[in-house]
């Protein structure tokens, strides 16, 4: 690899994730029965690289060109905002790049891919369908090592949901910003899938000195296991107030009830921001539900993280 290709790979990274990181808007509501909402509009930052997911991959990029990996390798399922997002950097800083994805049925049913996996594919990712054992097995499956074996040590390999430490030193960027842009607030709320984003905001709202309690909403049943993972992600954990709420996942990963549907659809008819179908509908009803039971204190004043995935379906 030439110096030129390096340097080069390293200003389209520069351009992608510091350019477009650039501080994203904070918006404020009206007043919700006595509390302030605000938004962090990380839905902005860009279009298919959206939200958390150009945070949590903007140092793992990083490291990937500073080692010269030729080639970006990770898990997600047919609608991951993960695949698509990681598909389309790798495009973008001209590397390689590879979706170990869930559901071994598609790899003969084009019909049955999702708009995610095409566009995906569209970026150049070379789709690998593992069957749901050797999914869960991940990098240990015999499929997975075999494919890994065949790029001679040049594949960094993420993990599903971009989750790991340095997705966090991203993440904690966002508490940089907010310190920036309005008073020290009572609590910041995001939806999680695997830990990471909330694991930054924790280490973040930590370094910051901040008092302010941090609230995860787990978007699929039985999130009470994001607990330990997001310990196991997070250095300061134990310095400041957070909490994992588990009932708010409507259904399941990827389903919606009546509630949470409609709140959502009166949201966006209300403020015109959009909200999607798997994670933010369930943290933005959440916080409104929490504010009416009084989990959410009157007087208080809240940060909601806009983590993006409209690419997966808007309300």
């Amino acid at each position: 690899m030439t110096i030129y290709k390096v340097m080069n790979k390293k200003q389209q990274w520069q351009n992608l994730f510091d350019q477009r990181l650039a501080p994203t808007p904070v918006e404020r509501l009206e007043n919700y029965l006595g509390t302030t909402v605000f938004i962090k509009r990380d839905d902005l930052n860009h279009p298919l690289v959206q939200g958390n997911k150009l945070r949590k991959l903007k140092y793992n990029f990083k490291q990937a060109i500073d080692e010269n990996y030729t080639t970006i390798a990770t898990f997600g399922g047919a609608w991951s905002n993960h695949i698509l997002a990681t598909a389309t950097a790798a495009d973008y800083c001209g590397l390689n790049s590879i979706g170990f994805i869930r559901g071994e049925e598609l790899k003969s049913n084009r019909s049955k891919w999702s708009a995610t996996l095409k566009s995906a594919e569209q970026k150049g990712m070379k789709l690998v369908f593992l069957n749901r054992h050797d999914y869960r097995l991940r990098v240990i499956a015999p499929i997975v090592r075999s494919v890994i074996g065949e790029y001679n040590n040049k594949m960094y390999l993420v993990p599903e949901g971009g989750s790991n430490l340095l997705a966090v030193k991203g993440v904690e960027e966002i508490v940089v910003e907010l310190e920036q842009q309005i008073l020290e607030p009572t609590h910041i709320v995001s939806a999680c899938g695997t830990g990471g984003t909330l694991a930054g905001l924790i280490d973040g709202v930590a370094k910051q000195g901040w008092k302010t309690k941090v609230l995860g909403i787990p978007v699929l049943k039985g999130g009470e296991f994001l607990q330990q993972e997001i310990q196991n992600l997070s250095t300061q954990y134990k310095r400041i107030e957070w909490k994992l709420y588990c009932d708010y996942h409507a259904g399941g990963y990827a389903k919606l009830d009546n509630k949470t549907l409609n709140f959502a659809q009166k949201f966006t008819n209300d403020t015109e921001i959009k909200l999607d179908k798997i994670y933010t509908a369930k943290a933005f009803y959440a916080v409104y539900d929490l504010i009416k039971k009084g989990e959410i204190s009157e007087g208080s004043k809240v940060v909601i993280l806009h983590t993006g995935g409209l690419q997966g379906g808007v309300i």
